[in-house]
């Protein structure tokens, strides 16, 4: 391997002389225009007043409107006991896939750390046995979350017993012991209890948090005057909203766990379908009173997982752990995730056999399609479905977010951070990062030297004034082994060389990360905007 192409070079954020304006490629030569033709799949669900299913429409039936403005129903098919009707009202949506038969396909995401074994118990057993009632080509995935990484246990796979493995692995609780031996849980539950005795929370988190707000106060007042300012702070009130960050941050670590799984496994063709036994998942209003990072809801924190949701294609099923009484404000959250989803909620006793009650509401619906004007600008999208009829409702996913390149590469980064050792994508390129000794930086925090040998030689150049350029796309991502997550930066790399770069070409990069004085798993990741080809490498970095 070559360390340096001779006559090639990067530069952070191009910055070129100002005599030579025309030394930068103009941005339409890297990020070219592109037709997106992503349908927008609909599984419409029609129900009279007395909640029985409605068949026999056609496409001149329905209405989509989005954001208040009707679009064409591009796509129609009726699906009647899982198979589609034949009709001339258009064509099948992409996602139905060849036959009559349209399979539907299961995914379960179990989140170890806020379940407990004997309380999950039944509901996975259930699970268990209503398997043999799914169709022969439906198909079943089984991923659960467990400390700061996902582990797929069974792919998509009509195998009944390779999903019933994996279920069996979960009831035993030898290798996932679930809340009861959850590191992350029991600290959080530590900052809970706290909180509620009127003593200090968890004392990483605290001092973390305190941390945090000495580094906002501003360089030029000294410090003294910074002392004297973090002096007149309320001690109480930095504890609370300390204790309420951590339990939003668990919620989030949670939220991107379920989206980094959906983005991960590829279905197959046909239906998507999300079964989420989530367990006690923090609920209410974070930093209530607005300071250090701002007020954050549940509600808006989990309207990043419907977005996903809508945005694959995956209708959501949540599920509590229990069979007894559900906790309320848990239970309005599965039933929001649920609504905007188009699917169903199920508590209590009901959960037990949700399998079989999934299967019975996939099995009659509406399947309509169409294609929206996508501006790749991160902005959500109200969709309303409607049917002509008195007393007729409509069940269906209520949006879909026009997502941008950069926030797809930001979670396809966090997919590969937390799906250590599983091959979701086949072989690629090996890419070499060299980690050098963590340094004490601070207040428990440390210094990470990382040199990475970015390989050029594996991405396309373009021409462009006698040289050959690239612009590429470095980014860093981190979690402790309590979930929690440092924010995703974006480097762009400016490439260029005077001739086209062999294959085993590399450019060195070098950048300190700062961290918390905890073990960390890194991803660093290469990543081109123009072929969206990725090149990543997890490492695990400890203070010594």
């Amino acid at each position: 391997m070559s360390l340096l192409s001779v006559g090639w070079a990067a530069s952070v954020l191009a910055p070129l002389p100002a005599q030579e304006p025309s030394a930068a490629p103009p941005a339409d030569l890297i990020f070219a225009d592109e037709i997106d033709v992503r349908v927008v799949n609909l599984e419409v669900v029609v129900e009279d007043r007395a909640g029985n299913r409605v068949g026999g429409l056609n496409a001149d039936d329905f209405r989509i409107l989005v954001d208040g403005r009707e679009v064409d129903v591009e796509y129609f098919t009726e699906i009647l006991e899982n198979r589609a009707v034949e009709n001339a009202e258009g064509e099948a949506p992409p996602a139905i896939g060849d036959g009559e038969f349209v399979p539907t396909n299961y995914l379960l995401f179990v989140d170890d750390d806020h379940t407990h074994v004997t309380f999950r118990r039944p509901v996975l057993r259930g699970f268990v046995d209503q398997l043999p009632g799914l169709g022969l080509r439906d198909q079943v995935a089984v991923v659960v979350q467990s400390g700061a990484r996902l582990s797929v246990l069974s792919p998509f796979t009509a195998d009944r017993r390779s999903t019933r493995k994996a279920l069996e692995a979960l009831d035993r609780g030898r290798d996932y012991g679930g809340s009861l031996r959850s590191t992350r849980y029991m600290d959080r539950m530590r900052v809970v209890e706290g909180q509620s005795s009127g003593t200090a929370g968890s004392p990483d988190v605290s001092a973390d948090f305190l941390l945090d707000l000495q580094a906002r106060v501003p360089e030029d007042l000294g410090s003294v005057a910074a002392d004297l300012a973090l002096r007149g702070l309320n001690l109480p009130q930095l504890e609370t909203e300390a204790q309420e960050e951590a339990l939003a941050r668990d919620l989030e670590f949670s939220i991107t766990a379920v989206v980094s799984t959906m983005r991960a496994l590829e279905a197959p063709k046909g239906r998507k379908v999300l079964l989420l036994l989530a367990g006690a998942w923090p609920t209410g209003n974070f930093r209530s009173e607005g300071q250090g990072l701002g007020l954050r809801t549940d509600r808006e924190m989990l309207d990043g997982l419907i977005d996903t949701a809508n945005l694959l294609g995956y209708t959501l099923y949540p599920m509590d752990q229990q069979t007894t009484r559900p906790r309320m404000t848990l239970w309005q959250n599965l039933r929001h995730m649920a609504r905007d989803t188009g699917g169903k909620a199920f508590m209590a006793g009901m959960n037990v056999d949700a399998l079989a009650r999934v299967s019975a509401d996939t099995a009659n619906y509406y399947w309509l399609g169409f294609v929206p004007e996508y501006r790749r600008d991160d902005q959500g999208h109200d969709v309303r479905v409607e049917v002509t009829g008195d007393g007729l409702r409509v069940r269906s996913r209520r949006g879909y977010l026009d997502v941008s390149r950069r926030a797809e590469a930001d979670m396809e980064a966090q997919r590969r951070l937390l799906f250590p050792g599983d091959d979701l994508t086949g072989p690629e390129p090996v890419l070499r990062v060299d980690i050098g000794d963590p340094q004490p930086v601070g207040i428990r925090k440390m210094a990470v030297p990382v040199t990475v040998f970015v390989p050029v030689g594996n991405f396309p150049v373009l021409p462009y004034q006698n040289q050959f350029v690239s612009r590429l796309e470095l980014r860093f991502a981190a979690v402790d082994r309590n979930g929690e997550q440092a924010e995703i930066p974006l480097i762009p790399l400016d490439l260029r060389g005077r001739s086209r770069p062999p294959e085993d070409a590399v450019v060195p990069y070098s950048a300190t990360l700062t961290l918390r004085r905890r073990p960390h798993a890194i991803l660093v990741s290469v990543h081109d905007p123009l072929s969206r080809k990725t090149i990543s490498k997890r490492v695990v970095v400890a203070f010594k």
